[in-house]
């Protein structure tokens, strides 16, 4: 919302601009219609998992390719409707996976440089295993090698590819954010919690005024006091991720997540069995990369696993080949009916669809060029300005359709549906937050309607707010609305609170 309104992104939405960037300019246009936004980014999403299981069924057969789709939807469920950076990361992460996985099959080193400068940029919108990136250009370098020397070739593009994406990040980062950003910036509370013995908000407890600068020097006085710390947080990742069921935990069923593990590990022993192969040695090159950066992105920051949005394609994979391996060995021994022999057999046409590099290249691109299209076409707004009574604060912000929701009576709809949600619905799912902020949103009262917006008074130093009014009070139509009410500050802490704004009175002041 700062960049639709010629400021630059601040904040948390520095750390992470080619996500933010890309929904600003969906943002655009839709006219800030933030629920036909959503949906947009959500088919683009969706497209980008099919794609990437269509890619492992012509390699694999029907059922594997379904069994893929499912696990990434399992992942997806978590974040679709909610505009966090993990959707855009998964979706880079698929399609990127896609081309370097059909390049990989059909030996062509420039659709695998492709897949790699896509996976890259992927894991600059979403920070995770970072160090698979340099694993997939050493695989490259042997599995492509000639006869008589290594593959020069993949050495130098794969680098080009990786560096790709951090370039892209930065350039997007100095176009939109604010003088001084930092991309990453995030990663040095995480490598803190990684030296202290706990995670990426130990910071905010043990020195909550710091800043960025301090918590550097204070991650390193920390691991200069102590450095075995680091080892045991090597260990401590390492030991969390594999033996204590987090792999596959989005799908938020044990038994099932055991079942995933199992299957990986068939994957790992027949991509072993198999280390001459492309396949195979590309499969243990990936589990290398996992395993070093695993300690970056340890598994604690999150337990539902989000911070591997970019690479749970990856993660999909592990478990589908071990299905595809054992599928394989069933058919082998039994005589399977013509009509269900394409289930298990792979369907590769004879010429592949160029439709995947396409849309791989049409995605980089947006990624690239809409957050900077948004920030050069966008400006200040213009406003007539209103004084409120006294006692009262004023804030203006600006009102769209689709981007605010309404607190209605359980009789007046026979389901929640957004932008209209039942109150009773509402409640409950208040009542399971224990933040301040969110205890106080309980008590809210049906024919209220919440919006979450930006005082375009204070844009340069405004985090957001939640305004809080009657419904009958809105004005028709999207402008700008001057509101009269009282603001009840929260407390503060990582930018992850906002204040709350009553409204008692509303103006139309812009179109």
């Amino acid at each position: 919302m700062r960049l639709l309104n010629g400021e630059t992104f601040g904040g948390i939405a520095s750390w992470r601009p080619l996500s933010h960037g890309v929904l600003s300019f969906v943002l655009g246009l839709t006219q800030a219609n933030l629920q036909l936004t959503v949906a947009i980014l959500t088919l683009i999403t969706a497209t980008a998992c099919f794609l990437f299981a269509r890619e492992v069924q012509r390699s694999h057969g029907t059922v594997v390719g379904v069994f893929v789709l499912s696990i990434l939807f399992l992942f997806a469920r978590n974040y679709i409707g909610i505009v966090f950076t993990e959707n855009w990361g998964l979706t880079l992460g698929c399609v990127g996976l896609a081309i370097l996985w059909r390049g990989l099959l059909t030996q062509r080193i420039n659709l695998c440089l492709l897949g790699i400068g896509i996976l890259s940029t992927a894991l600059n919108t979403r920070a995770g295993l970072i160090l698979l990136l340099p694993a997939m250009v050493i695989w490259g370098t042997w599995a492509f090698r000639s006869r008589y020397s290594l593959s020069w070739r993949f050495l130098i593009g794969g680098l080009i590819a990786v560096l790709l994406g951090f370039l892209i990040n930065s350039l997007v980062l100095k176009v939109v954010a604010a003088p001084g950003a930092m991309p990453f910036g995030n990663f040095i509370y995480t490598l803190y919690g990684l030296v202290v013995g706990g995670n990426w908000m130990s910071i905010a407890v043990d020195h909550p005024d710091a800043t960025t600068e301090e918590v550097y020097k204070l991650t390193f006085e920390a691991f200069r006091a102590n450095p075995w710390m680091l080892v045991s947080g090597f260990i401590r990742a390492w030991k969390q991720f594999l033996f204590e069921n987090y792999i596959f935990s989005s799908v938020r069923s044990l038994a099932i997540n055991i079942v995933l593990q199992l299957l990986s590990l068939t994957a790992l022993i027949y991509a072993f069995r198999q280390r001459q192969t492309p396949l195979g040695s590309f499969i243990i090159a990936a589990t290398i990369g996992i395993l070093l950066s695993l300690p970056f992105a340890p598994p604690w920051d999150d337990p539902s696993g989000r911070i591997y949005a970019a690479t749970m394609p990856l993660f999909s994979l592990f478990p589908a080949l071990g299905l595809a391996f054992l599928l394989q060995q069933v058919s082998s021994k039994l005589k399977l009916q013509k009509q269900f022999r394409f289930l298990v057999q792979a369907v590769t046409p004879k010429e592949p669809s160029q439709l995947l590099g396409i849309f791989g290249l049409g995605l980089v691109l947006l990624t690239l060029f809409g957050p900077i299209a948004i920030k050069l076409s966008s400006h200040p707004p213009q406003f007539a300005e209103i004084t409120c009574p006294s006692g009262s604060e004023v804030i203006y912000f600006r009102n769209s359709r689709g981007s605010s929701i309404m607190l209605v009576a359980d009789n007046a709809v026979k389901r929640t549906y957004v932008p209209r949600i039942r109150i009773s619905d509402f409640k409950a799912d208040m009542s399971q937050i224990k933040l301040p902020s969110y205890q106080e949103l309980n008590h809210l009262d049906q024919n209220t309607n919440l919006i979450f917006a930006l005082n375009l008074k204070n844009l340069p130093d405004d985090q957001g707010v939640w305004i809080i009014a009657p419904s009958s009070l809105i004005p028709k139509g999207n402008g700008i609305i001057a509101a009269c009410g009282k603001l009840k500050p929260q407390g503060v802490k990582m930018g992850l609170w906002m204040p709350l704004f009553y409204a008692d009175s509303m103006t139309l002041v812009s179109r």
